[in-house]
């Protein structure tokens, strides 16, 4: 892979709680409550930044059809820039996986609403996981748990019902879920796979894992 991938997952059980304190609640940086033109910024930063993480702000705004001094009026530099494009993938994240409704139904069927979830926060969170100037702070901070609880959660009933496996931690769980994310990412912007593709590989790994169903253990 050409690129640097975090599984940043929640380490405390504090996330949990926050499920149930925060999850109902509609953050103030909802995309659908900020400013047409903030709105603009952050959709045009992350695909020009996606894209090339060199890029300059100038970049960003000709992208965005504004002007230096009205993006700089938003964020007066790219570090404000990258902090408010987190914030808004932490609230993306914890939309999409409350619409998932990962409380519902058998773990299996959950879990293959989450994979899709996950998936179609593509390069959003892909650029942002490979972001220096985004550290601990951020990725262990309320945000980004809070973003992550549905699917922690869920793990957690799955692994009480028996449909994950008790020696798998959460932590593994993450990993395992951020990388194979990236790998399909990647499969579609280099091999020309199509999403459904995609996420039917990434499930079935997660699920399965790579040695055909049937096939000789060699212990």
């Amino acid at each position: 892979m050409g690129h640097t991938v975090s599984w940043r997952a929640p380490l405390c059980h504090g996330v949990f709680s926050a499920y149930h304190s925060g999850m109902g609640k509609t953050a103030s940086s909802a995309p659908g409550t900020l400013p047409r033109t903030r709105r603009a910024i952050l959709d045009a930063a992350i695909g020009v930044l996606a894209e090339d993480r060199t890029a300059s702000l100038g970049d960003v705004a000709r992208a965005a059809d504004v002007g230096r001094s009205t993006l700089h009026r938003y964020f007066p530099d790219r570090a404000a820039l990258v902090r408010a494009l987190f914030e808004d993938c932490a609230e993306v994240a914890r939309r999409s996986l409350a619409d998932a409704a990962l409380d519902q139904g058998p773990p299996a069927e959950a879990f293959g609403r989450l994979v899709a979830a996950m998936f179609d926060l593509g390069p959003r969170v892909d650029f942002l996981f490979a972001e220096p100037q985004l550290g601990d702070e951020e990725w262990d901070g309320e945000l980004w748990e809070r973003a992550q609880t549905p699917a922690a959660m869920l793990f957690e009933r799955g692994r009480a019902e028996g449909y994950f496996a008790a020696d798998v931690s959460l932590e593994w769980f993450f990993r395992s879920l951020w990388y194979l994310m990236s790998a399909g990412w990647e499969a579609i912007t280099e091999e020309g796979l199509a999403r459904h593709e995609a996420v039917a590989l990434v499930t079935r790994t997660l699920t399965s894992g790579l040695v055909a169903r049937g096939a000789a253990d060699p212990g």
